[in-house]
């Protein structure tokens, strides 16, 4: 693996971290509810767009879907 290639992962690696952490945490303070902090999580797959047939879009489709599924699931 490159540098480059990387570097590249472990920002986006960085990046998901600090997002998951920044919305659990405004949803356990209740700043978001459970319906806004689902609407990020939809609007993070909407952004997905032509790549969420990549395999790495693949994998990231997976991933939100699981919060979807897990800690923010509409059932609460």
């Amino acid at each position: 693996m490159s540098d480059s290639s990387t570097q590249a992962q472990a920002t986006a690696l960085a990046g998901g971290a600090v997002a998951y952490a920044l919305l659990d945490t405004l949803f356990a303070k209740g700043i978001l509810t459970l319906d806004e902090s689902r609407s990020v999580l939809d609007r993070a797959m909407h952004s997905l767009g032509l790549v969420i047939q990549s395999p790495e879009g693949t994998i990231a489709a997976k991933i939100i879907a699981e919060l979807q599924r897990g800690k923010f699931s509409a059932r609460g």
